[in-house]
């Protein structure tokens, strides 16, 4: 249930434009109330009673309709100006609700259509219409960093507990940067069968951020660092994971966002 009256979308507070929440509305483009839903691959077979299951997948985004407006009519130039800020991206931005319970969370979207309300021959409100990039609200970025001081090979457990309301794997950014003895880096999740995420071959002081979502590798050094790497691209399963790090850093840090199931 929302209740928020104020949001921000694209980092404009709706005070700007003199507009507030009127009414809030969310399902997916299956009629869900919120969202998240699961699109199934299977296949039937003649007098096979049982479908053959080869997986599912959450690829149905999230749809919001929010219907926003004020105590007084809505002028033709300011109708013009919140469709601008509303439906002129070019891209998905964050959407926020200014919301106690739901502070910490964003829907990134874009505006794809809009209808205007009248009472009489004056403009009441407009209902605005949402596609979000997922089925999912985001938690904003969370840093978990660890700093070690001296040259020296550091080989420690860490734990990390998963809490996204997602049953997949979280695929986070994964930053370190190496000592003066330090040439190799390595992480061990012993809770996701002992997958290993490691790097080999690296320089002295170098600094690596592994975008794991996006399989993304960037090197202070400017140079390619694909071959040094295991490919065993670092995730986190649901719940509890018990993390082993082994390598000559400085500093190690895993920064995530965790997926929100409050569509409605």
């Amino acid at each position: 249930m929302f209740y928020g009256k104020n949001f921000i979308f694209d980092g404009t507070p709706s005070e700007i434009f003199g507009v507030r929440i009127v009414n809030f509305e969310t399902s997916s483009l299956q009629g869900s109330p919120s969202g998240a839903d699961s699109t199934i691959y299977e296949k039937w077979l003649l007098k096979k009673q049982k479908s053959y299951f080869f997986g599912r997948a959450l690829n149905t985004p999230l749809i919001i309709t929010m219907t926003i407006g004020n105590d007084d009519p809505i002028s033709g130039f300011d109708r013009g100006k919140i469709e601008q800020w509303l439906l002129g991206k070019t891209s998905y931005v964050k959407l926020q609700i200014e919301q106690d319970d739901i502070a910490n969370c964003y829907y990134n979207c874009i505006g794809i259509s809009a209808s205007n309300q009248y009472i009489g021959n004056q403009m009441a409100g407009m209902v605005i219409t949402f596609q979000c990039d997922s089925p999912w609200a985001w938690t904003f970025p969370k840093t978990v960093t660890r700093t070690f001081s001296g040259d020296a090979l550091q080989d420690f457990y860490m734990d990390f507990y998963n809490d996204s309301d997602s049953n997949d794997y979280l695929y986070p950014i994964v930053s370190f940067s190496l000592n003066t003895i330090g040439t190799s880096f390595e992480i061990v999740n012993i809770t996701d069968d002992d997958r290993e995420f490691s790097f080999s071959g690296l320089n002295a002081n170098e600094e690596i951020e592994v975008d794991n979502d996006k399989k993304i590798i960037t090197s202070d050094s400017g140079l390619r660092r694909l071959s040094t790497f295991n490919k065993g691209w670092f995730r986190l399963v649901p719940g509890y994971n018990n993390l082993h790090i082994m390598s000559g850093i400085g500093t190690f840090s895993i920064t995530y966002s965790l997926a929100r199931k409050i569509g409605g």
